[in-house]
């Protein structure tokens, strides 16, 4: 039986929403400002994507671990950070591109028009549908990662405990997603194992 071949969806981006900002950054140099592009090209309103290392190394050229290399810098100077999951089930990492570094998430979403926030609740939603319909179709190695991620969150939950008990203070929406975000950031930093680092002549 000759199974149905199935289209792809079509890349229907027209433009990418920039920080203005970058234009003026020094320290941006232009592969970094094309990954940073990329990005935005995958944000919603908010400035959220869940867009992934790979697809955007296969927009601009770039294997996985040199758009991870780029991501730590635009993480460094104030782009991209990381985001709240829709769902706390969901796996995929969720990034945001700051274009204004003192207005949060919720700020922005508060300035959106009644047509803007349910276009924004509708695309959740297909996101969400898109997750569970695909989700059991991860690669050994997305569950080696997330298993590694899953223990850093463990350790870091654990630290923020006893720095508590310790009297030190932190906020408990802070303490309770800021474990995933470190996780996020110190997930970036891992290459499968070193050959496929130096194969690609990246530094040790």
């Amino acid at each position: 039986m000759v199974m149905p071949t199935i289209a792809k969806p079509k890349d229907l981006r027209l433009f990418a929403v920039i920080p203005i900002r970058a234009l003026r950054d020094p320290r941006l140099k232009p592969q970094t400002f094309r990954v940073l592009a990329a990005f935005c090209s995958y944000a919603d309103r908010t400035g959220r994507t869940w867009v992934s290392l790979e697809r955007v190394g296969k927009d601009i050229g770039l294997s996985r671990n040199g758009v991870s290399n780029h991501v730590r810098r635009l993480k460094d100077y104030g782009y991209i950070k990381p985001a709240k999951r829709l769902h706390r089930q969901m796996r995929s990492a969720c990034r945001r591109i700051v274009y204004q570094p003192k207005i949060t998430e919720d700020t922005i979403r508060s300035r959106l028009s009644a047509k803007d926030q349910m276009e924004l609740a509708e695309m959740e939603g297909n996101v969400k549908d898109i997750y569970f319909a695909t989700g059991c179709k991860n690669t050994q190695a997305d569950q080696e990662r997330e298993a590694l991620k899953a223990r850093f969150v463990v350790l870091c939950e654990q630290f923020f405990a006893d720095a508590r008990l310790q009297g030190w203070w932190i906020e408990p929406k802070q303490a309770e997603w800021a474990p995933h975000q470190l996780a996020e950031q110190a997930i970036d930093l891992f290459r499968p194992d070193r050959n496929s680092a130096e194969s690609h002549g990246e530094p040790r």
